[in-house]
């Protein structure tokens, strides 16, 4: 399965290089053309190859004039950022040199999460980010940012000389505001019209604004609206057997399970009393819809595994996961309670025969749990247990841990460090245990295992709108504002980090010795930023290299 995923990365990846190569032999004609430059629009460059269109216009100037007139406020916020930014800066760079470090290390295998599709935060591409809401969050990021921007300009009194956006494959990808470069950075004949303090803010704008945005709604997403969203007890279908009487009856992972036979069971218990050996009818939801499939086979129930330990006895005796342990030792094992029961009376070293649901016995010769304490009894078989299950017809089911991820949720918040990265990393880990391929907000199956509550009870479904657009634009513009922090240039954070480094620099040297190892050492930052990205682009294809 690894060497079909890294042919199908590998194809994927030809094709976007085709694409990328039509595309910008589409784009020539547009490269050095007066005529539509004169109508404001043009092509932008990477090493000389067209890729994106960029459309300005100077419509809408005026309004960044009215917006920048309370000016010692924008100074006020933009200098009490800056602190902000810097810390940002550190710790984003940190974070993708570690990651770098550790992909080096041990290269990961090829799969969806680092796809090149994935890498770019781009919603419809990456398949991560919901097209809608995606959409939506990175147009007020964008314009947030740029106004930022402008308005910082404005008030500095550098001369915006137009505004626009630039589309990539003729979609648009970022919104901008052109302050005048010669009023911002100078050139070799004229000083910049600002200072280095002045255009430390009108850099940091951009960041601090999508912070701020972020900040804002996040509390809001973290705070009233998780709170008036509640579970609902639901059964989910969370593996189906290929080749099984489900598979053949279309059933899929993911379905939630709304009534078996007219009954709407809340329980694997209940759920276990109504099925028998003839066809079942199920009333499932799925891909926002519902409908009746029927299920018949047989039954058995048990704990799931979910996870095999490497190196573990469970692995040894060739234990797969997504098994259902339904027999140790031919003692019946209808759930954890009677698993935990059944293993505190075995001993390192014995020999158990575990029956799982899908007819096969293992062999498993337990050994010693590593942290087990001196007077602990019981061996030690090395799986992950993901809770009971009912298998029927080659459909797994389980009940949706739906209370405990909804309070994960809320503990987000005051987990700290841990809690910030977890929330960095939701919409593609998701929640451990519930939804490990990612969490794309409360949409699709996730809509029939939580209600609004309270206040948003009267919304219905709708509310569930409010906590996706606050999630995204939360989430995206917190994103959009790290990865601008990195300190390379062209990103804002480059030329933060320039004027921040010059500064300290020309403290104790001379000015032109200071600009010049302030280019080298930006030249260092950029080229080591620049190289993460890419080691992140192939590392996938090295996983067989180790150091």
């Amino acid at each position: 399965m690894d060497l079909q995923f890294q042919l199908d990365y590998v194809d994927w990846l030809l094709i976007a290089l085709a694409l990328i190569g039509l595309y910008s032999i589409l784009l020539l004609p547009l490269k050095d053309s007066e005529k539509w430059r004169s109508r404001g629009i043009s092509v932008g460059c990477l090493f000389g190859i067209p890729l994106a269109i960029f459309f300005r216009t100077t419509r809408g100037l005026n309004l960044l004039d009215r917006l920048a007139r309370p000016k010692s406020f924008w100074r006020l916020v933009a200098s009490a950022g800056i602190p902000l930014v810097v810390l940002s800066m550190t710790y984003f760079l940190l974070l993708v040199l570690a990651m770098t470090y550790y992909m080096i290390l041990e290269p990961p295998l090829p799969s969806s999460y680092n796809a090149p599709r994935n890498i770019l935060l781009i919603p419809g591409l990456n398949e991560y980010i919901p097209f809608v809401w995606g959409w939506i969050a990175l147009f007020v990021t964008m314009v947030v940012h740029e106004f930022a921007h402008g308005i910082l300009s404005r008030v500095e009194g550098v001369r915006v000389k137009s505004m626009g956006i630039v589309a990539v494959l003729f979609a648009p990808i970022a919104a901008f505001v052109e302050p005048d470069e010669e009023d911002l950075f100078g050139n070799k004949d004229m000083p910049a019209k600002v200072s280095k303090a002045a255009r430390i803010r009108i850099l940091s704008a951009g960041v601090i604004s999508n912070f701020i945005v972020a900040a804002v709604a996040m509390a809001l997403f973290f705070g009233p609206v998780i709170g008036s969203i509640s579970p609902v007890d639901r059964l989910i279908v969370v593996d189906v057997q290929d080749g099984s009487s489900a598979e053949k009856a279309g059933f899929e992972s993911g379905m939630v399970l709304l009534d078996v036979n007219g009954n709407k069971d809340r329980s694997l218990e209940q759920f276990y009393s109504h099925l028998g050996s003839s066809t079942t009818s199920m009333k499932v939801f799925y891909d926002d819809r519902e409908q009746i499939l029927p299920l018949s086979g047989e039954l058995a129930r048990g704990i799931m595994v979910a996870s095999i330990f490497k190196g573990s006895p469970a692995e040894s005796a060739g234990l797969p996961s997504r098994s259902v342990i339904t027999e140790i030792d031919g003692i019946k094992i209808a759930n954890l309670e009677g698993f935990r029961k059944q293993m505190n009376t075995t001993r390192p070293g014995q020999i158990i025969a575990i029956s799982t649901g899908q007819g096969n016995t293992y062999q498993v010769n337990l050994t010693a749990k590593e942290t087990a304490a001196k007077e602990e009894f019981g061996g030690f078989i090395g799986i992950g247990i993901s809770g009971n299950a009912v298998l029927s017809g080659g459909a797994l089911f389980q009940e949706v841990p739906a209370r405990q991820f909804l309070q994960t949720l809320k503990d987000i918040p005051s987990m700290g460090i841990t809690g910030f990265h977890l929330m960095l990393s939701l919409p593609f880990t998701g929640i451990p245990g519930f939804t490990q391929r990612g969490f794309p907000g409360f949409s699709g199956w996730l809509t029939a295992v939580f209600e609004p509550s309270g206040w948003a009870e009267p919304l219905g479904n709708k509310f569930f709108w409010i906590a996706n657009l606050l999630l995204w634009i939360g989430w995206i513009n917190l994103y959009a504002g790290l990865f601008n922090c990195l300190p390379a240039v062209p990103l804002d954070g480059g030329h933060i980090f320039r004027d921040l480094v010059q500064s300290g620099f020309e403290k104790i040297v001379r000015p032109e010795k200071a600009e010049r190892f302030t280019k080298t050492t930006v030249a260092i930052l950029t080229w080591l930023v620049l190289t993460s990205l890419l080691i992140t682009l192939i590392a996938p294809f090295t996983n067989w290299l180790t150091i």
